[in-house]
Formats: structure tokens, sequence, C-alpha cells
């Protein structure tokens, strides 16, 4: 009984989701898959690079979330560009999931010896899938109240869904690279998709712009300090990453805030004003790296939560196309970090 009890609030709660536009995840390791974040990144460093990420937010919670995605970078030095390939999924409340695979091209212009301004462009072919199989509708739990059977359902809501919704979504981006410091900007959903499961119905997903930066700071020999930020803005929601990465060859160690510490809004929710504490470890050279990271959750939501969990882990190829330009020392100096 209890689980029907469970299955109608959450078709209650993916009703309410499906009337908003979709925030796009939140991950805590924002550059150890760069390529998520902006098609500017693509083919950056002169590299031919897989990765890949996974992400397990809210284990405790009915309306767990969870995040996959694998990605292939590809640098065409000598014409000065990158492709980017990638394929991402999600999964939400068991039932709703949305799958992608995007296709990325980077320009990337030399200024000078230490300075790269990058252009990307990226396409993606989204698929969104909702099963309603095991959604119990009000007329359901009124005929299991009062004759202790579901029935099937006669609401008028059930039949406007629809199954499956397909989309073109786009995004662009720039970035400036230095061997001190990267600026970043990027704009996700520019043609604002359709994402509706519901007939006749818009639910146009609102674009995210993004601004990232960060500085490396050496110490000695091996050892730099790098802070950074991720600011995002999403329709009504607002986001702020602001932390630093300690390394110590091969060792980074990292720490992040989550929130928005100077809203005075009191309207929103509390969680968009402090939402996480971010503990990151990782393992990188020149050839591979790998990063386990914790969210410590600070919101109204609690740490009954279980917080989230995210792994990645990236591997230079040995792929040679002949594209690669004998300034490849240059980019290999630059600031952007790995997670």
């Amino acid at each position: 009984m209890w689980t029907r009890f469970s299955h109608f609030f959450c078709l209650i709660f993916t009703l309410g989701t499906l009337a908003l536009s979709a925030q796009d995840p939140q991950l805590s390791q924002n550059l150890a898959n760069p390529l998520l974040n902006s098609p500017a990144f693509a083919g950056l460093l002169d590299q031919n690079k897989v990765y890949l990420t996974h992400r397990n937010q809210w284990p405790n919670q009915a309306a767990n979330y969870q995040f996959s995605a694998a990605a292939l970078e590809v640098s065409l030095g000598k014409i000065n560009s990158g492709l980017g390939l990638f394929f991402s999924s999600d999964k939400q409340f068991s039932n709703l999931q949305t799958s992608a695979i995007s296709l990325q091209y980077a320009y990337h212009a030399n200024l000078n010896e230490t300075t790269l301004l990058s252009m990307g462009i990226q396409g993606s072919g989204v698929f969104r899938s909702l099963d309603y199989s095991h959604l119990t509708y009000g007329d359901q739990l009124g005929s299991f109240l009062v004759n202790g059977t579901l029935g099937n359902t006669f609401d008028p809501t059930a039949v406007s869904f629809v199954n499956r919704t397909n989309y073109l979504d786009l995004s662009a981006g720039l970035l400036l690279n230095h061997s001190n410091y990267w600026l970043g900007a990027s704009a996700h959903h520019i043609n604002r998709p359709n994402q509706s499961l519901i007939r006749s119905s818009d639910d146009l997903i609102a674009p995210k712009y993004a601004l990232m930066a960060g500085i490396s700071l050496p110490i000695s020999e091996g050892k730099s300090l790098k802070p950074a930020l991720y600011l995002k803005n999403q329709g009504a929601f607002s986001q702020l990453d602001l932390g630093t990465y300690l390394q110590v060859e091969p060792l980074v160690i990292g720490f992040w805030y989550r929130g928005l510490p100077l809203n005075k809004n009191t309207s929103e929710s509390s969680s968009s004003s402090r939402e996480s504490l971010i503990g990151l470890i990782g393992i990188q050279n020149n050839r591979y790296s790998f990063g386990y990271s914790y969210d410590f959750t600070v919101s109204g939501l609690g740490s009954g939560s279980g917080g989230a969990h995210e792994l990645s882990f990236s591997y230079v190829l040995n792929w040679d196309f002949g594209q690669r330009k004998s300034f490849k020392r240059y980019r290999q100096s630059f600031a952007c970090p790995k997670f």
C-alpha cells in the first residue's frame, strides 16, 4: 500500500517537473570532462582524449538523480581546431530519462605563444522519455482506498502524455586561456527547444548562461594553487561554484562551496543561497586523471539526502593523425585545472 502511495506522490512531483523548464545537471568536477561545460574546450590541449563521468545525487531520496557521460576529444592542431563527441544520460524518479549525443567543433586562435582564444559550437540530439507504467493516478488511488484494487485510470491527464520526445539543442562557447589564467563564457539551449511530454503543450528549455574563470598560482616545483569560480544562470535560477584546487603532483585536493552567499532574496529557496560543501581528491599526470568528490548537503534538504558522489576519469590516447602542432609544449602549460 505504501508503495502505491509513493508512486502517487512521485507522479505529482513529476508533473510539477514537467511544468518547468528543466535545469542542467549540477557537476562538482566541472572541468573533469570540460566538453560538458563548453564546446570551446574541444582540442584545446592538442591531445586526443577520452573522458568518463558519473554522478549519483541524493541516493537516500526517492527522487534520486543519476547522470553519466562519456566523451571523445580529437585535436586537429594543424588547422587550429578540435572536435568533441559525447554521450550523456540522466535518470530521475526511476522513470524520467534524458539521453543526448552531441557533436562539437572549436577553433583556437593563437594570440601569442602562451595565449589562445577558443570559439566553439555544439549541436545535440536529445531523446527524452517517461515510463508511466509505475505511476498511480488520483482516481486509481481513490479506487484502491474503496475497493482495495487500483483498476484502470480514466484521468484525462493520462491520455495527454506522450512516452517520448526528441529535439535538437544548440550551444556555443568562448574561452581565453593563458599560461597563468583562464576566462570563459558559454550559452546552452540557445534555440530554446521544446521538451514537453504533454500533447499540445510547450515546455521550452530556458537558455543557460555561464561564466567561468580561474588562475594558477605556482608554489614550488610540482606544487600549485588554482582558485576558480563557475557562475551559472538558467531561467529564474542562478548558482555559483567557488573553490580552489591544491596540486602536489600527482595528488590534487579540492574544496568548493556551491551557493549564492550574498543572495538577499528571501523569496527564493534556501538551497539557492547555500547548497553544498564539496570535497575532492584526485590523481593526475600527463597521461590520465582520476577524481572522486562528495557533496555535503547544507541546504534545507539536509544530510539525510545522502549528498552526492561523483567520479571522473580521463585518458590521453596515442592516436596520431599527423595533426599536432610544433608548439604543443605551450598548450600543455595552460592554467585550466583537470577537475
